[in-house]
């Protein structure tokens, strides 16, 4: 009894250490981009620390970029006609849209970056200046990673006499199957049950079809007295039927190609031009003749 209470209270221990060590792994992650950056804006030379200054003079690019954009946009809107302003405020949100796009793939490849540097410098990898804000930074790593090194170890401790793990093995293979059913699902529902762009087409002619085609005049009239919404098309039952079926099915096959064509010339249109290869020297002395 006593000897499974320990082990049911080492199993709660450990629950909770891996609970601090999540936050101990980030707080390792923030110190060593605190130690990155301190090494960009130090007199510290080599490759990674060139390559996050190049990444910082990117980002301060973008946000000129943004500032510009929206100084050109306040020019127009201020020249422009009343039908024209709409365009410029709509060119504008979207130019600013695909600059804060590039904006936060910049500050994210800045961050990875930094890491990466105060890494190296932390394993001694990088040579590390001697400014007073750099030391402050490597010793406040230093004190990061000591910490989760402490929290990994007693963890592995607490969890040993278990097979490295703090819970049950059923449990385990429970969560692992929840998460696989619950992505299946997620993906299911994005690639099946979500309506797209053709059958959102078809419903809609549905819709029309079913309030716009009767076929009986009895049901007309009833309608016209019942409404001011005008008379609808009286057809034969058989023309109804086929319309209700096959009016759907043409409009989602004609939205499905339309747009099947539209995404093909947007993609010509905007995709990266094949750079043609250099002529060699026989054929560019052929060519000169």
């Amino acid at each position: 009894m006593d000897a499974g209470s320990g082990g049911f209270f080492d199993r709660i221990a450990a629950a909770k250490l891996a609970w601090k060590i999540g936050g101990a792994r980030r707080a390792e992650r923030s110190a060593l981009r605190v130690l990155g950056g301190a090494l960009a804006g130090s007199a510290a030379v080599g490759r990674l620390v060139d390559e996050v200054r190049r990444s910082g003079h990117a980002e301060d690019h973008l946000r000129t970029a943004m500032r510009a954009s929206l100084e050109e946009d306040r020019a127009d809107y201020a020249g422009a006609s009343l039908r024209a302003r709409p365009f410029v405020v709509l060119r504008g949100v979207a130019a600013r849209a695909v600059l804060r796009d590039r904006l936060r793939a910049a500050r994210r490849a800045r961050e990875e970056t930094r890491e990466r540097l105060g890494k190296a410098a932390l394993d001694g990898a990088v040579n590390v200046s001697r400014e007073p804000f750099v030391a402050d930074a490597l010793v406040r790593a230093r004190e990061a990673r000591a910490r989760l090194s402490a929290l990994v170890a007693r963890h592995t401790a607490l969890v040993a006499p278990f097979g490295g793990s703090a819970w049950p093995d059923w449990m385990d293979g429970t969560v692992q199957g929840i998460s696989g059913l619950g992505s299946g699902f997620v993906r299911l529902l994005r690639n099946q049950l979500v309506p797209r762009l053709p059958a959102l087409a078809g419903l809609a002619a549905g819709w029309w079809a079913g309030g716009r085609v009767i076929d009986s005049d009895l049901v007309e009239t009833l309608r016209f007295w019942a409404s001011a919404h005008g008379q609808r098309w009286v057809v034969a039952p058989d023309t109804f039927e086929a319309v209700r079926f096959w009016f759907p099915v043409a409009a989602a096959a004609i939205c499905a190609v339309v747009a099947d064509r539209f995404t093909a010339r947007i993609r010509a249109r905007y995709a990266p031009r094949a750079v043609e290869p250099a002529a060699g020297g026989a054929q560019r002395r052929a060519i000169s003749q």
